[in-house]
Formats: C-alpha cells, sequence, structure tokens
C-alpha cells in the first residue's frame, strides 16, 4: 500500500510539472511578438557593432637562430700560446640572450620596444614609428582635446635627442598597450628552435613595419652579444699586429742605415767595430720581432676564423607580405549571437517577473 501511495505521488509530481511547463510553453508564446522584437533588435545591434569595428591586420615574422660553432676544440695550443699574450681565440659566447623563455621576455623589453618606435618609420617620410602609431589609433586628437597634453610628437631618436617627461610617459602607455593586446612571441617548436613574432594593428603598413624593425633590432642585439668577446680578442691582436709591424718597420730602416754607414766608413777600424756590433744588435731585434710577428699575426687570423665560426646565422622563415591578414568580427555571427544573447536575457526576465507576480498573488 505504502508503494501504491509512492507511486501515485511520483504520477501527480510528473504531471504537475508536464502542467507547469505547458503553462509557460503558453505564456511565452502569448508574448511572442515583443520576444521577436527583442531578437530583431539585438540582432539589428550586433550587426551595427560588426560593421563599425575597425580590421585589424596581422603581421608575422617567423625565424630560427642557428648557433655558431664554438672553436676552442680545434684550436689545440693556439688558444695556449694566445693566453700568453693575455687573449681569449675560442669558446667564448654571450650568454643565451634567446635561449629558453628568456626570447619571450626580451621581446617584449620596454627599451626595445622604445628604441623601435623611436625610429624612423619610413623612408619618404620623416616621422617615427610612434607618431604614425599616434595617428592610425587617433590619439593626437585626443591628446590635443586634453588641456593637460595638447599636441604631442615624437621625434626620430639621435644621439641630442631629449624627450620631456610627458612625451616619456605617453611613450610608456604606448609600449605598455602594444605589448599587451597587439604583439605576441611564442616558440611554435623548441626543438627546432623556430620562433613566431606576431603583430596586430588597425594599419597593415604599421603592423608589417613594427613587427620587422623589433625582429631586426633583437637579431642585432643578439649577435653583438654572442660575439663581443671575440671581437674584443680580435681588436687586441690587430693592435699587437700593428704595434709589433711599426716595431720592425723601424727597425729594417735602422738596420739598413747601420749597414749603409759601416760601408762608407770602413777605414775607421774603430767606427768599423761599433758599426758592426750595432748592426748584429739590430738584425737580432729585427729578426725576434719577425718571429713575434709571425706568431702573432696567425693568432689573428685564427681568431678571425673563430669569430666566423661562433657568429650566428638568423634565418628569416617568414616575412610578412602585402596585403595582410585581415581579421574582422563577422556581421552574421555577430547579429545572431546578438539576436540570442538579447532573446535569452529578455525571457529570463519574464521568467522572473512572472514568478515573482505568482509570489505577490499568493
Amino acid at each position: 500500500m505504502i508503494e501504491n501511495i509512492a507511486n501515485s505521488g511520483d504520477e501527480i509530481s510528473l504531471k504537475d510539472l508536464i502542467l507547469k511547463i505547458q503553462e509557460w510553453w503558453y505564456y511565452l508564446i502569448k508574448q511572442w511578438k515583443i520576444i521577436a522584437l527583442v531578437v530583431l533588435i539585438g540582432g539589428l545591434a550586433g550587426f551595427i557593432y560588426a560593421s563599425n569595428q575597425i580590421p585589424t591586420y596581422s603581421a608575422k615574422v617567423t625565424f630560427v637562430v642557428e648557433e655558431g660553432k664554438s672553436g676552442a676544440s680545434s684550436l689545440g695550443g693556439l688558444a695556449s700560446l694566445a693566453g700568453q699574450f693575455g687573449m681569449d681565440v675560442g669558446g667564448s659566447s654571450g650568454g643565451g640572450l634567446l635561449s629558453g623563455d628568456n626570447i619571450l621576455l626580451y621581446f617584449k623589453s620596454p627599451s626595445l620596444a622604445r628604441e623601435v618606435l623611436l625610429s624612423k618609420y619610413d623612408s619618404v617620410s620623416n616621422s617615427s614609428i610612434a607618431d604614425e602609431y599616434a595617428k592610425v589609433y587617433n590619439l593626437k586628437e585626443v591628446w590635443s582635446e586634453n588641456k593637460k597634453i595638447g599636441l604631442v610628437n615624437f621625434p626620430i631618436f639621435t644621439i641630442t635627442s631629449k624627450y620631456t617627461r610627458l612625451q616619456d610617459s605617453l611613450l610608456q602607455s604606448i609600449i605598455n598597450t602594444i605589448n599587451k593586446s597587439q604583439f605576441a612571441v611564442s616558440r611554435t617548436d623548441k626543438k627546432a628552435g623556430f620562433i613566431d613574432v606576431t603583430s596586430i594593428m588597425q594599419s597593415e603598413n604599421l603592423a608589417k613595419v613594427y613587427c620587422e624593425r623589433i625582429v631586426e633590432k633583437v637579431v642585432e642585439r643578439y649577435i653583438t652579444i654572442k660575439t663581443q668577446r671575440q671581437n674584443a680578442t680580435v681588436q687586441k691582436f690587430q693592435a699587437r699586429v700593428d704595434s709589433i709591424a711599426n716595431l720592425l718597420k723601424q727597425k729594417t730602416v735602422s738596420g739598413a742605415s747601420l749597414q749603409n754607414s759601416s760601408s762608407t766608413m770602413d777605414i775607421n777600424p774603430l767606427y768599423k767595430t761599433g758599426t758592426s756590433v750595432a748592426v748584429e744588435t739590430t738584425l737580432r731585434d729585427k729578426t725576434l720581432l719577425s718571429n713575434i710577428f709571425a706568431s702573432v699575426t696567425q693568432n689573428l687570423e685564427m681568431a678571425k676564423f673563430t669569430l666566423s665560426q661562433e657568429t650566428p646565422v638568423i634565418q628569416i622563415i617568414d616575412a610578412p607580405v602585402l596585403p595582410l591578414k585581415m581579421d574582422k568580427l563577422s556581421r552574421l555571427k555577430t547579429a545572431f549571437l546578438g539576436s540570442f544573447l538579447f532573446g535569452f536575457v529578455f525571457i529570463i526576465g519574464l521568467i522572473i517577473k512572472k514568478v515573482y507576480a505568482g509570489m505577490m498573488f499568493n
């Protein structure tokens, strides 16, 4: 008997649920005109929103870094010989600027972005990339309407360039915006070492120029860091070679002069003896300098070879080509999404209103 009562209760609950759903359905059917109007308004709002959105353009550079070969293992005794002169002819490296996740941080360095933004935009105009950015995003109009800011330009950076506090502040704001939502760096394959650099902006040319310029600056700095020690070694060897060559030239001239004097003044035995000693001393010094010159010259050539071996090679796999990929909201999809959101929110509002009215009536 208890089971019969439970089954009867379940049947009543299910029946009440079905009746309640029918009641809500009929209620919403009666409101179909206003619901349809709201859905139409939502679709129209989505369509207008998508139409007014400014398209963005994506510029992407893909490159790979081929590290230079260390020449320390192939130098053998020459490295030890160079060490006697206080030189280092191999095994030097710049310390992993593009290794691991360092590349992700370095590409978004504010100092790097500042250097790029203050560089010349193109060969035709005399404006900087920062000026072009402010123009594309209508920032100058916004700034000019602000009495505290006014008209602001960003001159191309030179050694004598000086920027005001206001210029630095606005430039920092631009850099933060770019690094936050308009610029990205990623490794597509850590094993292969491929690096993707992408800039997304409202101007094709601006996106392309910024992306290419920042890669150019990073590559330039990277090669400088990786080869700076070896470059210093080459310069030291070159200075030694030039110095010894100058001394060797002086000894050669001095020896020739003494031999000439000895041949013309050999009548006097006392003078001849003194001259002979001077000639022998000069020849001995010349021979010693010649040996040192040959050794240092050999080390110089080896240092240059090591420098060429350790210089990394940056290969650009893909570069941005106009026209760039355009990203814009689909008006049809946005209209459909707007219709759905407006209709859903309105129906929820109708249900809440009816429930509240029923509670107040009871």
